[in-house]
């Protein structure tokens, strides 16, 4: 006889019976120990990142990972699967400082760091507890007791051991360039930090006036021409931006070197742009009065203007930039800033650039050298070294005496425009929508700011990385030549400092004395050093401790100390192949069992984020990828398509859901609705529907065969005879036995494919004709 069923089930209490069943006899643990000798695979969690409580969106990854190692085991492989978490950086930090109601890093550092990263100490590990109890709830099989937490000293001394291995190979630089740079958190970001914040946004953009001044040194006729037009008429330059913010810092103009240009007369005055773009500019009635070539404009006696905003009048510095080739500091051309007395002035001139688009704008781009990647580079060639003023601070406002100085720059645009107006330099201005990057944790618009950053090489090895990425399996298959390949392709060298508190400390001294640099790659390495103060037990690597930690410089005898900043908790999670394990200090023989992956899943933002980290490490340091297979994941969004977020009410909490539907209903939901690669709309009628269609007939179908097998006293036959026929099996027997084994074929196929979702649509199309076909016609 078959035990009865309920046909009115619980799902949510069979779970809760089970899992508190697997809890108590240590299932999971015995599903690893059972395989011990059995082949390997290795699967790598990516750590969540403590600063909240988890939602439904992470369900999504948690799910695919766990039915990918499930298969594995049940097909005989040895899956260990250590959890992790990420507990460092922006995320956590930004949390604490919302809980203490601060609001910038003077707050912080008036509150006391040590006090402030206590409390992120504490956060991060009250957000575990959370994210413990929601993976055991959903039913997935983690290593919980033995995770890797990367605020560990042990996971910090592997870091920095893998800093010191990049140093060695000249593969760690501090340079002063432009780098992505967030004004509340007030520190520069990485570019695969700024891919994960770009946002349609509305912008002012402008057409602003620049005066010529005539000038009688010309090199050609076109030259002398324009000399004696801009000497009969007010002539100007016209150039087009959406950062009227910059226009303060602007010292030069860029064209294009073989463009064709025209000088307009419109109403009173002449107007000089490209030719190309004279009807897109609106100009109204005009007429040509010569054509001009960039090169005309833009030769070393060229064309000068009249700055829009002297710095020498609104207080502001003012420095010439100059490439210093003889002085080269860790393998990196150094930029020197060059301070102007009061009696030097600034020179304001045309200049060739080779990122003047023809495609929009006027064919003249204002250039800041202070704001923009490409001004920068403009401004360090050595046959033109362009003027530097910088009228920003690093919290984003404007300095000097400005009618808007004190103002945030966006807050100054309007101020801009309204005082370019007055003057009868705004030619026309209106209102677009374009994309622009803000900071991927606080939201706040990044500014391309000029500053002191410390850089891993990155492009030193792209074709190491390029090569690496085509031994990975990308699912979907796209993703490999697609979004990262081509991120891999525009590789830029990784910007992965930051000026902040609660983070892995970097792991470099300098000397006051002699501006010598040490990279400490251990805490014995540190502890040996000659000289040494500060250093405390029990040992705690964070800040503020290890800021008091100073040895004796061993070439002058002056004192180092480590530079102020931490490193970007990128790094911390693309390191855990190595800080797992706190290689190469302990368990050699665990991480070379486990490197590279076999297999790996996030959602598809990770290109930019943790798939690019693991990439890189692992290429900089071993020269080979890290990880085999790859499953890349969509976004949840809501029933409507939108991105789930506080301030739109719309944020589902994934425990309300499974303690009203069960785990299984939940995960089979998400799982079958939509494929991996693709965004997960979740519904709550659908999950419902979800239910009724797949689950409640599954069940009912079983509850079925309860009844009428306890009935007739159905006892199952053994295969009999060489035919491997059962005894009185039917056609429709013979057909639903095929059906199952075919059934078995087809799912074993397609997740050894890594396509969990075309395996579970096949499952349902099995119930399905078990149960409308075979039961109903049995």
């Amino acid at each position: 006889m078959f035990r009865e069923v309920n046909t009115k089930v619980n799902f949510v209490q069979l779970e809760e019976n089970i899992l508190r069943f697997w809890k108590e006899r240590r299932i999971f643990n015995k599903s690893v120990e059972i395989r011990e000798g059995e082949p390997h695979y290795t699967f790598y969690e990516g750590p969540p990142t403590t600063n909240g409580s988890p939602g439904v969106h992470h369900v999504l990854s948690r799910l695919y990972k766990d039915i990918v190692c499930r298969y594995r085991t049940m097909n005989g492989y040895h899956v260990p699967r250590k959890a992790g978490w990420d507990t460092h950086g922006l995320p956590v930090e930004l949390e604490v400082e919302n809980s203490l109601a601060l609001t910038s890093k003077a707050q912080i550092e008036e509150y006391g760091v040590a006090r402030f990263n206590e409390h992120c100490r504490q956060s991060a590990f009250k957000y575990i507890k959370e994210w413990e109890a929601m993976t055991e709830r959903l039913g997935c099989w983690l290593d919980m007791e033995h995770p890797y937490i990367t605020l560990d000293n042990s996971y910090i001394e592997s870091c920095w051991w893998i800093i010191k291995e990049l140093w060695d190979k000249d593969l760690i630089y501090q340079g002063y360039k432009v780098t992505p740079h967030c004004p509340r958190c007030g520190t520069s970001l990485s570019s695969h930090e700024v891919a994960l914040g770009y946002k349609d946004t509305e912008d002012p953009s402008v057409y602003i006036k620049f005066r010529v001044k005539p000038s009688p040194i010309s090199d050609t006729a076109k030259q002398k021409r324009l000399y004696e037009l801009s000497r009969s008429k007010v002539t100007y330059l016209l150039a087009w931006t959406t950062t009227p913010w910059t226009l303060p810092g602007n010292t030069a103009l860029a064209v294009a070197f073989d463009a064709d240009y025209a000088l307009l007369e419109v109403g009173d005055d002449y107007l000089i742009l490209a030719d190309a773009l004279r009807e897109k500019v609106g100009l109204g009635d005009y007429k040509v009065v010569e054509m001009l070539k960039g090169s005309d404009l833009a030769t070393i006696t060229g064309v000068n203007y009249e700055p829009l905003y002297d710095p020498h009048q609104f207080n502001v510095e003012r420095r010439r930039t100059e490439l210093i080739n003889e002085a080269q500091v860790f393998g990196s051309p150094q930029l020197k800033l060059q301070k102007l007395g009061e009696g030097e002035n600034l020179t304001y001139k045309v200049i060739a650039a080779d990122f003047v688009s023809m495609e929009e704008g006027t064919g003249i781009v204002h250039v800041a050298p202070a704001f923009g990647e490409d001004d920068f580079k403009v401004g360090m060639h050595p046959d033109y070294p362009l003027n530097f003023v910088q009228p920003v601070d690093l919290e984003g406002r404007v300095t000097g005496t400005y009618p808007f100085a004190g103002k945030f720059v966006k807050d100054a645009d309007k101020d801009i425009i309204d005082d370019l107006k007055s003057r009868g330099l705004l030619f026309r201005s209106e209102k677009i929508i374009h994309t622009y990057p803000f900071c991927w944790r606080c939201g706040a618009p990044l500014l391309y700011y000029a500053k002191q950053t410390w850089y891993i090489r990155t492009t030193a090895v792209k074709e190491e990385l390029v090569s690496g990425n085509a031994e990975i399996n990308w699912y979907p298959d796209y993703i490999k030549h697609g979004r990262f390949g081509d991120w891999l392709e525009n590789n830029v060298d990784w910007a992965f400092s930051r000026e902040r508190y609660w983070g892995t400390p970097l792991n470099i001294w300098r000397c006051s004395s002699c501006d010598n640099y040490e990279c400490v790659g251990s805490v014995d390495g540190l502890g040996a050093q000659p000289g040494l103060s500060g250093l405390t037990t029990p040992l705690d690597l964070h800040r503020p401790y290890v800021d008091e930690i100073t040895f004796t410089c061993p070439k002058c005898g002056g004192k180092m100390q480590r530079v102020p900043e931490v490193i970007d908790c990128w790094f911390d999670s693309g390191a855990m192949p190595v800080a797992q394990w706190h290689y190469p200090f302990e368990n050699e023989d665990k991480f070379k069992q486990n490197f590279p992956a076999d297999f790996i899943s996030e959602a598809v933002d990770q290109t930019r984020g943790w798939f690019y980290s693991l990439h890189a490490i692992a290429t900089l340091l071993f020269g080979s990828p890290c990880f085999k297979n790859v499953i890349c994941l969509g976004h949840v969004v809501d029933a409507q398509g939108e991105k789930m977020s506080k301030s739109k009410g719309n944020v589902i909490a994934p425990g309300a859901v499974i303690n009203k539907y069960g785990a299984d209903a939940v995960r089979w939901y998400m799982l079958v609705s939509t494929t991996g690669e693709d965004n997960h709309r979740f519904s709550i009628k659908m999950l419902e529907e979800t239910i009724r269609k797949f689950f409640l007939t599954l069940w009912n179908t079983y509850s079925f065969f309860i009844l009428y097998a306890n009935i007739d006293y159905f006892i199952p036959q053994p295969l009999t005879g060489d035919s491997g026929q059962l005894n009185g099996f039917t056609r429709l027997d013979n057909w639903i036995s095929s059906e199952l084994n075919r059934l078995v074929s087809d799912v074993s196929r397609l997740m050894d494919s890594y396509n969990p979702t075309s395996a579970a649509r096949r499952i349902e199309i099995f119930v399905d004709n078990l149960s409308n076909w075979y039961v109903r016609r049995n």
